[in-house]
């Protein structure tokens, strides 16, 4: 088995795990009144900071999804290719570039929750 395959597998895996665990933490974490109003009519995140923190997670999480989409379909090329070199390096390009979005993704909700928590402290 050639090193390219292993390291296309491993990455396949390690990205279907760390979307699967993102996406449940983020669906685990809300709750009924996140979206409803409590008692008094008041909702939650009736600020400007928490629609900016929700509208960047929500594209985050969108560009996640995509990624994990063209890792998928890199994948299927990949195998298809039937050993034809131009075929496997297109597929491998895709492999790696959707493995880097899916690490930009990651990094990307660490920043923004510390740059909002900073504009939050000023």
């Amino acid at each position: 088995m050639k090193v390219s395959n292993v390291i296309a597998k491993v990455g396949t895996y390690a990205a279907s795990l760390g979307s699967a665990l993102y996406f449940a933490s983020a669906t685990l974490a809300a709750s009924a009144g996140d979206f409803i109003g409590g008692v008094n009519g008041s909702t939650s995140g009736g600020n400007l900071i928490g629609f900016i923190q929700n509208a960047l997670n929500l594209i985050i999480a969108l560009a996640a999804l995509i990624s994990v989409g063209v890792l998928v379909y890199s994948g299927i090329q990949y195998i298809v290719a039937s050993g034809d070199d131009g075929k496997i390096e297109k597929a491998t390009k895709g492999i790696t570039y959707a493995i880097i979005g899916l690490v930009i993704c990651f990094i990307s909700v660490l920043i923004v929750n510390f740059v909002l928590k900073e504009l939050l402290k000023a």
